[in-house]
């Protein structure tokens, strides 16, 4: 597990495996997925990636649960269409966030086998 924190909120990122990572998606979603690459869950302000995939696509969902994450603890949420210029923001704005977080995390996990 990874502590991070954003807006003074803390967050975790735990890696899971594949089978609960799906069964947690199902549960808090109104879609049904066979496969999750990875899920935000807001109320406990966690996130979980799906540690049987290969290491870069681990990062690369990261990155997009990190991106729910920013516009979850920037208030962002309950806009219901964003405009370019609004994307450009948020992209402007998230990118040394993510950065820091994916650092940290490629330190602690990259030498782990996946």
């Amino acid at each position: 597990m990874q502590l991070f924190k954003i807006n003074n909120s803390v967050w975790t990122i735990e890696l899971v495996d594949k089978d609960t990572l799906l069964k947690k998606y199902n549960e808090d979603s109104e879609e049904k997925a066979f496969f999750a690459y990875g899920v935000t869950l807001f109320s406990s302000h966690e996130i979980w990636i799906n540690k049987d995939m290969c290491f870069d696509q681990q990062i690369n969902t990261l990155k997009h649960e990190l991106t729910h994450c920013f516009i979850f603890n920037y208030g962002m949420f309950n806009v219901p269409h964003y405009t370019e210029e609004m994307v450009c923001d948020i992209v402007a704005n998230i990118n040394d966030f993510i950065n820091t977080v994916i650092e940290d995390f490629k330190r602690k996990n990259e030498n782990k086998v996946v």
